[in-house]
């Protein structure tokens, strides 16, 4: 009831969260059985031994509602270490204006390899939705 009240007033405002207990490696699984009743949604982890920390890295990126681009330069494979990062739901031109404001008043159309096109290397539009590890190509005009 008090965040209904909150949310009429907007004297308050409620941001996501995510909760995490560290220092699992020190604790017992029956402990960690009954952490998990009482909050269901915890992350355990340990980041003295790396435990779970893949899992809490997967998590953050997904709540942060992000996708990884992968660009492909003309005549060379795609770098697949050092990705884009942008909105999910993002088009191509939005990754075209996080590249380089050219991009944008050169841009003919694109080439996409990934979830997001029905087969690879297909020809795309400005408005195009990327998804996430899709490989983008972004052809310029003369």
């Amino acid at each position: 009831m008090d965040q209904f009240i909150d949310v009429l007033d907007r004297n308050k405002s409620y941001v996501p969260m995510l909760i995490l207990l560290n220092k699992v490696d020190l604790v017992d699984e029956a402990y960690l059985e009954e952490m998990k009743k009482q909050l269901p949604e915890f992350i355990p982890i340990s980041a003295d031994k790396k435990l779970n920390i893949d899992n809490l890295k997967e998590t953050i990126f997904e709540n942060l509602n992000l996708v990884r681009v992968y660009l492909k330069p003309q005549g060379r494979k795609a770098d697949m270490n050092d990705p884009l990062v942008i909105k999910k739901g993002s088009t191509v031109i939005d990754a075209c204006d996080k590249l380089h404001k050219e991009f944008v008043k050169n841009f003919r159309h694109a080439k996409i390899w990934g979830t997001s096109v029905k087969f690879p290397g297909q020809k795309v539009g400005p408005d195009h939705v990327l998804e996430d590890e899709d490989v983008l190509r972004i052809i310029l005009k003369k």
